[in-house]
């Protein structure tokens, strides 16, 4: 499996390395419907192409994110408004074939709302990742995105004094196996 190695860049985009050959990023904004892109340049950071310019209803304005490669071999990401809800999506684009698919809108309560921070794939080949806002008590949930069965699951309502409340940043898997992130 290739390596992807995430770097920011600004607050306006990031840039993932994929294949030792293209750096792969988003934008905030930008694209032809000013709704954010994703964007590829070769592995010198010359010859920039936008691959998919976002729009509002299939996820818009990826604040504060970056792409994954997951063990697929997919890129994977979020965004932090748009999609059915306009509460953000989690999409999944092909590099090999250039198709981007809405995999997840985010609705409030029910999964979370606006996330704010990346995914990761933990060692059980799920990703993992947190929104700002949304949940039980609206201060951002912990969700769980299994690729092999498009399915998601929230693990985790923030409720404030309790276990924190807000998130704005990633999960990390340490060499205990668990995850840990901060609020």
């Amino acid at each position: 499996m290739k390596k992807l190695l995430l770097i920011t860049c600004s607050l306006f985009f990031s840039i993932t390395s994929y294949a030792q050959t293209q750096l792969w990023g988003m934008t905030q904004a930008g694209g032809q419907y000013n709704a954010g892109a994703i964007f590829k340049t070769d592995g010198s950071g010359n010859n920039e192409t936008v691959q998919q310019s976002l729009f509002l209803y299939e996820g818009a304005n990826p604040y504060y994110t970056n792409l994954t490669q997951a063990s697929d071999g997919m890129l994977y990401g979020m965004t932090s408004g748009g999609g059915k809800n306009l509460d953000g999506i989690l999409f999944q684009y092909d590099p090999a074939t250039s198709t981007y698919t809405k995999k997840l809108d985010f609705a409030g309560a029910t999964n979370g709302q606006s996330p704010y921070g990346s995914l990761m794939q933990a060692s059980d080949g799920k990703l993992y990742g947190m929104t700002y806002q949304g949940g039980t008590n609206n201060m951002g949930v912990i969700f769980q995105y299994d690729p092999a069965t498009s399915t998601s699951t929230k693990k985790l309502d923030f409720v404030g004094a309790a276990n924190g409340q807000y998130p704005n940043g990633s999960l990390m898997q340490a060499s205990d196996g668990k995850l840990y992130g901060m609020t």
